[in-house]
Protein backbone atom coordinates (compact mmCIF):
# COMPACT_ATOMS: atom_id res chain seq x y z
CA UNK A 1 0.00 0.00 0.00
CA UNK A 2 1.15 3.73 -0.81
CA UNK A 3 1.88 5.21 2.31
CA UNK A 4 2.39 8.93 0.54
CA UNK A 5 -1.33 8.77 -1.12
CA UNK A 6 -3.76 11.02 -0.22
CA UNK A 7 -7.55 10.28 0.77
CA UNK A 8 -10.20 13.27 1.69
CA UNK A 9 -11.56 13.49 5.41
CA UNK A 10 -11.46 15.79 8.12
CA UNK A 11 -8.67 16.90 10.88
CA UNK A 12 -8.10 18.97 13.76
CA UNK A 13 -5.75 19.08 16.84
CA UNK A 14 -5.17 21.20 20.21
CA UNK A 15 -1.91 22.33 21.56
CA UNK A 16 -3.26 21.72 24.92
CA UNK A 17 -1.01 18.64 27.03
CA UNK A 18 -2.25 15.45 25.56
CA UNK A 19 -5.71 13.98 26.20
CA UNK A 20 -5.57 10.64 25.18
CA UNK A 21 -9.40 9.78 25.58
CA UNK A 22 -10.02 12.45 22.78
CA UNK A 23 -7.37 11.86 20.37
CA UNK A 24 -9.46 10.32 17.75
CA UNK A 25 -10.90 13.79 17.20
CA UNK A 26 -7.75 15.51 16.82
CA UNK A 27 -4.75 14.94 14.77
CA UNK A 28 -6.55 13.24 12.08
CA UNK A 29 -4.85 11.71 9.14
CA UNK A 30 -6.08 8.93 6.19
CA UNK A 31 -5.43 5.48 6.99
CA UNK A 32 -2.42 4.54 4.19
CA UNK A 33 -0.44 7.81 5.91
CA UNK A 34 -1.12 5.77 9.68
CA UNK A 35 -0.16 2.69 8.88
CA UNK A 36 3.01 0.66 10.15
CA UNK A 37 4.09 -3.04 9.64
CA UNK A 38 7.27 -2.58 11.02
CA UNK A 39 8.37 -3.78 14.30
CA UNK A 40 10.76 -1.99 17.50
CA UNK A 41 11.97 -5.52 19.09
CA UNK A 42 14.63 -4.17 21.43
CA UNK A 43 11.98 -1.24 22.70
CA UNK A 44 9.06 -4.10 22.97
CA UNK A 45 11.15 -6.36 24.93
CA UNK A 46 12.16 -3.05 27.12
CA UNK A 47 8.29 -2.35 27.58
CA UNK A 48 7.60 -6.03 28.67
CA UNK A 49 9.82 -5.89 31.50
CA UNK A 50 8.53 -2.00 32.10
CA UNK A 51 12.48 -1.18 32.24
CA UNK A 52 13.11 2.78 31.62
CA UNK A 53 13.26 3.62 28.27
CA UNK A 54 15.39 5.99 26.24
CA UNK A 55 14.65 7.09 22.61
CA UNK A 56 17.02 10.01 21.51
CA UNK A 57 15.66 12.22 18.46
CA UNK A 58 18.14 13.20 15.83
CA UNK A 59 17.70 15.84 12.70
CA UNK A 60 17.25 19.56 12.08
CA UNK A 61 15.84 22.89 12.78
CA UNK A 62 12.22 21.09 13.17
CA UNK A 63 13.54 18.24 15.73
CA UNK A 64 14.86 21.01 18.06
CA UNK A 65 11.56 23.00 17.11
CA UNK A 66 13.25 26.15 16.10
CA UNK A 67 10.12 27.41 14.71
CA UNK A 68 7.88 26.92 17.38
CA UNK A 69 10.43 28.29 20.75
CA UNK A 70 10.74 26.56 23.71
CA UNK A 71 11.88 22.54 23.34
CA UNK A 72 9.02 21.64 25.56
CA UNK A 73 6.91 22.59 22.42
CA UNK A 74 9.18 21.02 19.97
CA UNK A 75 7.64 17.61 19.01
CA UNK A 76 10.17 15.25 21.23
CA UNK A 77 8.63 16.41 23.75
CA UNK A 78 4.66 16.07 23.09
CA UNK A 79 5.76 12.55 21.86
CA UNK A 80 7.40 11.78 25.21
CA UNK A 81 4.04 12.94 27.01
CA UNK A 82 2.20 11.04 25.17
CA UNK A 83 4.06 7.69 25.89
CA UNK A 84 4.20 8.69 29.50
CA UNK A 85 0.53 8.24 29.05
CA UNK A 86 0.30 5.03 27.05
CA UNK A 87 2.81 3.58 29.57
CA UNK A 88 2.51 4.86 33.00
CA UNK A 89 4.79 2.24 34.65
CA UNK A 90 7.65 2.72 32.64
CA UNK A 91 10.07 5.84 32.80
CA UNK A 92 10.79 7.49 29.59
CA UNK A 93 14.01 10.00 28.15
CA UNK A 94 13.73 11.42 24.97
CA UNK A 95 16.63 13.26 24.67
CA UNK A 96 16.58 16.11 21.57
CA UNK A 97 19.17 16.26 19.59
CA UNK A 98 18.13 18.49 16.95
CA UNK A 99 20.31 21.34 15.14
CA UNK A 100 19.35 23.52 12.67
CA UNK A 101 20.50 23.26 9.32
CA UNK A 102 22.91 20.54 9.51
CA UNK A 103 22.81 17.33 6.46
CA UNK A 104 22.85 14.24 6.86
CA UNK A 105 26.39 13.71 7.08
CA UNK A 106 26.43 16.26 9.39
CA UNK A 107 24.45 14.66 11.62
CA UNK A 108 25.92 11.32 11.07
CA UNK A 109 29.03 12.63 12.23
CA UNK A 110 27.30 13.70 15.85
CA UNK A 111 26.33 10.19 16.24
CA UNK A 112 28.76 8.75 18.98
CA UNK A 113 28.68 11.94 21.19
CA UNK A 114 25.25 12.71 20.84
CA UNK A 115 23.62 9.44 20.07
CA UNK A 116 25.00 6.19 21.05
CA UNK A 117 26.34 7.98 24.20
CA UNK A 118 22.88 8.27 25.32
CA UNK A 119 22.65 4.90 24.93
CA UNK A 120 19.17 4.41 23.69
CA UNK A 121 16.82 1.56 22.85
CA UNK A 122 15.03 3.82 20.08
CA UNK A 123 16.71 6.16 17.76
CA UNK A 124 14.79 8.77 15.20
CA UNK A 125 16.61 10.36 12.74
CA UNK A 126 14.74 13.22 10.49
CA UNK A 127 16.72 13.80 8.01
CA UNK A 128 16.51 15.32 3.93
CA UNK A 129 15.63 19.10 4.59
CA UNK A 130 18.85 20.88 4.69
CA UNK A 131 20.56 18.08 1.94
CA UNK A 132 17.54 19.51 -0.42
CA UNK A 133 18.15 23.05 0.91
CA UNK A 134 21.61 23.11 0.07
CA UNK A 135 21.52 20.94 -2.83
CA UNK A 136 23.88 18.04 -1.45
CA UNK A 137 23.93 15.26 -4.03
CA UNK A 138 21.04 12.89 -3.29
CA UNK A 139 23.66 9.56 -3.96
CA UNK A 140 25.45 11.47 -1.40
CA UNK A 141 22.30 11.91 0.94
CA UNK A 142 21.19 8.14 0.46
CA UNK A 143 24.66 6.91 1.58
CA UNK A 144 25.15 9.14 4.55
CA UNK A 145 21.80 8.29 5.19
CA UNK A 146 22.42 4.23 5.00
CA UNK A 147 25.96 4.72 6.63
CA UNK A 148 24.17 5.78 9.72
CA UNK A 149 21.25 3.26 9.61
CA UNK A 150 24.13 0.56 9.73
CA UNK A 151 25.34 1.66 12.57
CA UNK A 152 22.53 2.31 14.64
CA UNK A 153 21.17 -1.91 13.79
CA UNK A 154 25.06 -3.05 14.43
CA UNK A 155 24.46 -1.75 17.84
CA UNK A 156 21.45 -3.54 18.33
CA UNK A 157 19.45 -0.34 18.52
CA UNK A 158 15.74 -0.07 16.87
CA UNK A 159 15.74 2.92 14.56
CA UNK A 160 12.72 4.92 12.91
CA UNK A 161 13.22 7.92 9.87
CA UNK A 162 11.12 10.95 9.52
CA UNK A 163 10.96 12.44 6.19
CA UNK A 164 10.57 16.19 5.26
CA UNK A 165 8.02 18.95 6.17
CA UNK A 166 5.73 20.32 3.54
CA UNK A 167 4.83 23.61 2.52
CA UNK A 168 3.87 24.79 -0.71
CA UNK A 169 5.88 27.84 -0.65
CA UNK A 170 9.07 25.70 -0.01
CA UNK A 171 8.38 22.92 -2.50
CA UNK A 172 7.86 26.07 -5.16
CA UNK A 173 11.55 26.45 -4.89
CA UNK A 174 13.09 23.64 -3.58
CA UNK A 175 13.46 19.99 -5.26
CA UNK A 176 12.43 17.82 -2.31
CA UNK A 177 10.93 14.47 -4.48
CA UNK A 178 14.65 12.73 -5.04
CA UNK A 179 15.31 13.24 -1.63
CA UNK A 180 11.91 11.58 -0.74
CA UNK A 181 12.08 8.79 -2.79
CA UNK A 182 15.48 7.98 -1.40
CA UNK A 183 14.98 7.87 1.97
CA UNK A 184 11.73 5.96 1.68
CA UNK A 185 14.15 3.56 -0.52
CA UNK A 186 16.47 3.38 2.53
CA UNK A 187 13.56 2.58 4.58
CA UNK A 188 12.15 -0.34 2.07
CA UNK A 189 15.52 -1.49 1.55
CA UNK A 190 16.08 -2.18 5.48
CA UNK A 191 12.31 -3.02 6.72
CA UNK A 192 12.84 0.46 8.59
CA UNK A 193 9.53 2.56 9.24
CA UNK A 194 9.54 6.37 7.41
CA UNK A 195 6.99 8.40 9.26
CA UNK A 196 5.47 10.24 6.42
CA UNK A 197 5.36 13.50 7.82
CA UNK A 198 6.01 15.16 4.47
CA UNK A 199 2.68 13.76 3.11
CA UNK A 200 1.02 14.13 6.54
CA UNK A 201 1.46 18.23 5.90
CA UNK A 202 0.40 18.11 2.78
CA UNK A 203 -2.81 16.37 3.64
CA UNK A 204 -3.48 18.89 6.63
CA UNK A 205 -2.65 22.03 3.57
CA UNK A 206 -5.01 20.65 1.79
CA UNK A 207 -7.73 20.20 4.09
CA UNK A 208 -6.86 23.44 5.27
CA UNK A 209 -5.78 22.21 8.98
CA UNK A 210 -2.98 24.51 8.63
CA UNK A 211 -1.93 26.73 6.88
CA UNK A 212 1.57 26.79 6.76
CA UNK A 213 2.82 29.88 4.52
CA UNK A 214 1.30 32.47 7.34
CA UNK A 215 3.28 35.79 7.50
CA UNK A 216 3.91 37.18 10.61
CA UNK A 217 6.28 35.72 13.22
CA UNK A 218 3.70 35.17 15.88
CA UNK A 219 1.68 33.13 13.60
CA UNK A 220 4.38 31.03 12.43
CA UNK A 221 5.11 29.88 16.00
CA UNK A 222 1.69 29.31 16.30
CA UNK A 223 1.50 26.93 13.44
CA UNK A 224 4.57 25.12 14.38
CA UNK A 225 3.62 24.46 17.87
CA UNK A 226 0.48 22.84 17.10
CA UNK A 227 2.15 20.76 14.10
CA UNK A 228 5.29 19.80 16.39
CA UNK A 229 2.31 18.66 18.85
CA UNK A 230 0.36 16.48 16.51
CA UNK A 231 3.40 15.28 14.92
CA UNK A 232 4.60 13.53 18.34
CA UNK A 233 1.23 12.58 19.37
CA UNK A 234 1.04 10.51 15.84
CA UNK A 235 4.48 9.35 16.29
CA UNK A 236 3.90 7.70 19.78
CA UNK A 237 0.56 5.97 18.13
CA UNK A 238 3.13 4.30 15.63
CA UNK A 239 5.98 3.53 18.14
CA UNK A 240 2.78 1.57 20.59
CA UNK A 241 1.70 -0.17 17.32
CA UNK A 242 5.22 -1.27 16.01
CA UNK A 243 6.21 -2.31 19.73
CA UNK A 244 3.24 -4.63 20.78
Amino acid sequence: MNRRSLLLGTAALCLSAPALASEEDICTVPSELNTITQKLPHLAERLRARQPVTIVAIGGASTKGSAAGPRELAYPHRMQLVLSALYPDVPFKVVNKGVSRETTQQMLERFPADVFAEDPVLVIWEAGISDAVRGVEVDDFAGALQKGVDEVKNRAIDLLLVDMQFSRSSRAVIDFERYLRAIHRIGDVNDLYVFPRYEMMRYWAEQNVFHFDVTTDDERAKVAAKVYDCIGRRLAREIQAAAQ
